[in-house]
């Protein structure tokens, strides 16, 4: 999410702000994403962490403060996957953040299993907004890079608890490549593997399957004012499987001055339950089809959504839930919605 910073000199024109297509980006994210969250069949550990720090550019003089939220999954020996949502802060004409898959090679544990080294890498999807000669000032470039990872991680032989050190290199085409240096606390989650593997073979979901869910929060668009609005909405979402889910919402971004956009969105999820389903981890992706007031005669528009959430159920039925989603509009209106709500599950 972006912070206010007034316009930055050195702008680039239209023509230099590469179109991106995100149709083969969008299929090879949903394939990595799946990949990343299908291997935990043989698991020893589920680690959320998060992680702040400093961000370098290009220049010794471009620093910018960087954070992290990362989900991580052991599954065969000395190998992980991770899937991480990456902000780098406000370097001079970006403002930078994305998704990271990636897969991880350790050390195995020293100092009474305590401590190990890591390497990780993987490709980095990106949203960057940068200067450009358009009516708001500002255009919302979007594409993919790689990361390489390195990861020192003390764990706490008494608790769940674990503190890390990880160091972030990102290389993009034709791009700016920056280097992240993040302090980080994490906590080991209680994954539910055997629920899973029964459920899977039996083909049987356990509990309700359906979620109805009220949203309310802000929307902030991805531009240098970063203007904010009140956002709402309703969501259904349906369990087709012990990891996989499907909702369908509608929203109302409300009013950030550069965009007034209303729709309907769709998602697919792989959304892993813990602590025996009272809590869950999701990501999800999909099409959203929306009205904007500030286009020509409210034309339709379709656009993507990625998304990350987490619930938690108290009682039998009831839930809360937080998601944290990027809308990649096309027309340089990207905007982030932060939301919460009360759910209940049928």
């Amino acid at each position: 999410m972006r912070s206010g910073l007034e316009r930055l000199p050195g702008k680039t024109t239209p023509q230099e702000v590469r179109p991106i297509n995100p149709r083969p980006g969008t299929r090879r994210l949903l394939v990595l994403l799946a990949a990343a969250c299908l291997l935990p069949l043989a698991a020893r550990s589920q680690d959320l962490t998060g992680a702040v720090g400093a961000t370098r550019g290009s220049e010794a003089t471009d620093r910018s403060v960087g954070l992290a939220l990362s989900y991580s999954h052991d599954f065969a020996g000395y190998l992980s996957a991770s899937f991480s949502y990456l902000n780098e802060g406000h370097l001079p004409g970006h403002h930078r953040d994305g998704f990271a898959p990636q897969l991880w090679a350790h050390s195995g544990r020293s100092l009474g299993r305590r401590f190990s080294l890591a390497a990780g890498v993987g490709p980095y999807f990106y949203f960057d907004t940068v200067p450009a000669d358009s009516d708001a000032g500002y255009a919302d470039r979007r594409g993919r890079g790689i990361v390489y990872s390195l990861a020192a991680t003390w764990r706490s032989a008494s608790s769940p608890w674990l503190y890390q050190l990880r160091f972030n290199r990102v290389l993009v085409k034709d791009g700016l490549d920056t280097s992240t240096l993040l302090a980080g606390i994490g906590y080991r989650l209680d994954q539910d593997d055997e629920k899973w593997l029964s459920a899977l073979a039996s083909r049987t979901i356990s509990g309700p399957r359906s979620e109805l869910t009220l949203l309310g929060g802000r929307s902030i668009v991805n531009s240098y004012e970063s203007q904010r609005a009140w956002a709402k909405g309703i969501e259904y979402r349906r369990a087709f499987s012990p990891l996989v889910n499907g909702s369908i919402a509608l929203l109302d971004e409300g009013d950030g001055k550069l965009t007034r956009r209303r729709g309907v969105a769709t998602q697919g999820w792989i959304e892993p339950s813990f602590y025996d389903e009272k809590a869950t981890l999701g990501v999800g992706l999909g099409p959203y089809l929306a009205t904007d007031d500030h286009r020509p005669g409210r034309e339709w528009v379709l656009a993507g959504i990625v998304s990350l959430t987490a619930s938690y159920r108290f009682g039998d039925s009831w839930l809360a839930r937080a998601t944290f989603s990027r809308v990649a509009s096309g027309y340089h209106r990207d905007t982030d919605l932060v939301l919460l709500g009360l759910g209940y599950r049928f």
